[in-house]
C-alpha cells in the first residue's frame, strides 16, 4: 500500500512495459533473499520488498493492457490477466508446499526466484522483439504534461472515479474479515481440520478463476458499471450466506463460492471502467489510478479485519462480516449511476 503511489509515479516517468520488467525482475530478487535469509528481519525485509516490487508489478502491468488495448476489447483483456492472477493463486500454494516438502525451503525459493527472472528476461526480449502499440482510441492526453500534484488532484476529486475505488475497498474489506473469521468457524462450529479447511478456501480461488475470464468478456458486451454493481451486491448475499451458516455447512460452501464470483466479476469490470473513466475525462496516466486502486485494495484488507473482527468480538461472527456486506450494498447504487 505504501509504494503503489510511488509505482504509480515510477510508471508514468518511465513506461508501463519497463516498470513491468523492473518490477518482476525485483520481485525475483526478494524472493531470492527468502532462500538466503537466515534471520527473521531479513524474512521480514524480503516479504516487504516482495510487496512494494507487487505494487509495481500491478501498476505497471494493468496500465501496459489499458494502453495497448481499445475500449471495445480491453474488457476481455483485463479479464484474461486476472485469471493469471487467480491461476497463480490456486497453483502457487499447491506446487509451492509440495516441492517444499521435497526440496526444502532453499531450493524452492531459489527455484521460485529463477522463474521470475527468467519471466523478466522472457518478457525483455518480447517486448525488444514487438514492441507494445499504444492505442489513441478515446485517450485525447493533454499536450503539455500535467505536474504530479495537479494529475494527482484532478483524480482524487473526480466522484466516478472515487466510487469505483471505493468498490475496491469495499470488496476487499469483505475478504478481509471472512478470512480469519472462517478458520474459527470452521474448527469450532464444524471441527474441520486444517487441511480440510484448505480446501474450502480454495472454492473461492476456483470461483474466481472461472468467473474473471466470463466478467471479462461481458464487460465488453454490457455496461461496465452494472457489473462492478452487481460484483457488490453478490459479496453482500456472500455475507448473508456466511451468517445462514446454523442451517448447515452448504451454507459456508455457498458463501465462499459467491465471495470467489463477486472478486471474479469487480476485478475485471472495475479495473477496465478505471481505464474508460480515464479517457472520459482525460486524466492523463493510466498508472496513477491504477495505483490508487492498489491503494483501495491493500486498505481494504487492513481495514476490514480491523472493523470486522472487533464487531464480531462485541456482539458475534456474524454481525462482523454482515456489516462489511452492507457496506457492499450501500456502494452498488453509486457505481450504478456511473456513465462512461
Amino acid at each position: 500500500m505504501g509504494f503503489a503511489p510511488i509505482a504509480g509515479v515510477l510508471t508514468s516517468k518511465t513506461s508501463s512495459n519497463t516498470a513491468l520488467i523492473a518490477s518482476t525482475a525485483g520481485l525475483g530478487a526478494a524472493t531470492f533473499v527468502f532462500a538466503e535469509a537466515t534471520t527473521f528481519w531479513q524474512l521480514l525485509l524480503a516479504r516487504g520488498a516482495q510487496g512494494a516490487a507487487s505494487a509495481a508489478v500491478m501498476c505497471g502491468g494493468l496500465s501496459l493492457i489499458a494502453e495497448t488495448h481499445p475500449q471495445e476489447i480491453r474488457g476481455r483483456a483485463m479479464g484474461l490477466a486476472q485469471t493469471g492472477l487467480a491461476l497463480g493463486l490456486l497453483c502457487g500454494p499447491l506446487i509451492g508446499g509440495l516441492m517444499f516438502e521435497r526440496l526444502g525451503r532453499v531450493k524452492t525459493f531459489r527455484l521460485a526466484a529463477g522463474i521470475l527472472l527468467a519471466n523478466a528476461i522472457a518478457m525483455m526480449a518480447l517486448m525488444g522483439v514487438s514492441p507494445p502499440e499504444k492505442t489513441t482510441d478515446g485517450n485525447e492526453k493533454p499536450t503539455q504534461k500535467e505536474s504530479l500534484a495537479i494529475s494527482s488532484k484532478r483524480l482524487l476529486t473526480n466522484r466516478d472515479i472515487l466510487a469505483v475505488t471505493f468498490s475496491t475497498l469495499a470488496i476487499h474489506a469483505v475478504v478481509g474479515v471472512i478470512k480469519p473469521i472462517s478458520q474459527v468457524v470452521l474448527d469450532a462450529e464444524f471441527g474441520i481440520s486444517m487441511v480440510k479447511r484448505s480446501f474450502i478456501i480454495s472454492i473461492a480461488t476456483v470461483s474466481y478463476f472461472v468467473t474473471a475470464p466470463m466478467s471479462g468478456w461481458l464487460s465488453d458486451h454490457m455496461s461496465r458499471s452494472h457489473l462492478v454493481a452487481s460484483s457488490l451486491v453478490i459479496m453482500s448475499i456472500s455475507s448473508v450466506f456466511f451468517a445462514l451458516r446454523n442451517l448447515g455447512i452448504w451454507a459456508f460452501y455457498v458463501c465462499v463460492g459467491l465471495l470467489g464470483v463477486a472478486l471474479g466479476v469487480q476485478k475485471s469490470s472495475s479495473q477496465t471502467l478505471l481505464a474508460d473513466l480515464v479517457d472520459k475525462h482525460n486524466l492523463g496516466e493510466y498508472s496513477f489510478v491504477y495505483a490508487l486502486s492498489d491503494i483501495a485494495d491493500s486498505l481494504g484488507l487492513i481495514l476490514g479485519p480491523v472493523i470486522g473482527l472487533w464487531l464480531s468480538q462485541v456482539f458475534s461472527y456474524s454481525t462482523g462480516v454482515l456489516s462489511m456486506g452492507m457496506l457492499c450494498l450501500l456502494v452498488a447504487p453509486v457505481v450504478m449511476r456511473i456513465k462512461y
